[in-house]
């Protein structure tokens, strides 16, 4: 899988790659920038549309963009050439959600408890993936018994991954030295610091890309379609862009994949490791706040 924005030189050698083990290889492009602008991409979308060529036959590759591209785009008119197949699917949202969550719930044979569908849509919001997970997870918890709605609030966003999630709003709040001690409280409690680490790690990615889109003339208003989440994660996303600077993010993102090599590794305690992290997070908030 190659994420944007990755150079286009990356993707090329990729496209041309003869599989060493298995018979075939899969190639999950996502947001390639040559498939931005339209007619403007110019050079760039005829230099994807070239790459192309290149792909070995045991190669199946998959573009994705997460915005609408022109039928007159050079990719487009490449994909078709080669024998390729091209999907457009729209972004669902309020009842639409609700009727895909209500077919999958039927789908599988879930009896769900009055308000167990609501709880599970709070939680996941319009990402339709979550809501197919949590609806396996369900499925396989429930062994065809009617599914209680305490149930689905322990099985579903529960309080220990509710807080987790919450330490990055508050180390870029008011008082960030509260998102410090929420970390080092959900560590000395036993909770594992690999899934403290890689749901930080996902929010400071997420929050690095809103940062970019912000950053190019977006506006708060398209980073749920930009980024396919809620509106509620929207508007937080824009305002915690504000808060930090995109350096600081990148440097979290680097300590946190530091921290997850040691710790793999042997060479550090997790808690202490985690410690330190969210306490210097907090004085370079702090810092910002002072400015």
């Amino acid at each position: 899988m190659i994420e944007a924005p990755a150079p286009l030189d990356r993707v090329r050698s990729s496209l041309a790659e003869i599989p060493l083990i298995d018979e075939r290889r899969y190639l999950l492009v996502r947001d390639p920038p040559q498939l931005t602008g339209g007619r403007r991409s110019g050079e760039a979308g005829r230099a994807l549309a070239e790459a192309l060529d290149l792909r070995a036959p045991s190669t199946s590759v998959c573009l994705v963009s997460h915005q609408p591209v022109p039928a007159s785009h050079p990719v487009v008119a490449a994909v078709g050439r080669l024998g390729g197949e091209i999907r457009a699917f729209n972004l669902l949202r309020g009842r639409d959600v609700r009727e895909w969550a209500e077919r999958g719930v039927a789908d599988r044979g879930l009896r769900l408890r009055a308000g167990a569908l609501d709880h599970l849509l709070r939680v996941a919001g319009s990402d339709l993936g979550v809501i197919a997970a949590e609806l396996d997870k369900l499925s396989a918890f429930s062994g065809g018994e009617p599914v209680e709605v305490d149930t689905v609030r322990r099985l579903v966003g529960g309080a220990e991954a509710v807080e987790v999630w919450n330490v990055l709003e508050r180390l870029l709040g008011a008082q960030p030295g509260r998102g410090a001690a929420a970390a080092t409280e959900l560590v000395e409690e036993g909770h594992s610091t690999q899934h403290l680490i890689a749901t930080l790690a996902g929010q400071l990615s997420e929050l690095r890309r809103a940062q970019s889109l912000l950053g190019a003339g977006g506006s708060g208003g398209r980073l749920a379609t930009e980024l396919r989440i809620p509106e509620w994660r929207a508007d937080r996303l824009a305002r915690q862009a504000r808060a930090v600077a995109p350096e600081l993010v990148e440097d979290w993102l680097h300590q946190l994949q530091g921290i997850d090599a040691a710790i793999k590794s042997g060479g550090t305690d997790d808690r202490q490791a985690m410690g330190r992290f969210a306490l210097g997070a907090a004085r370079a908030v702090a810092r910002a706040h002072a400015r």
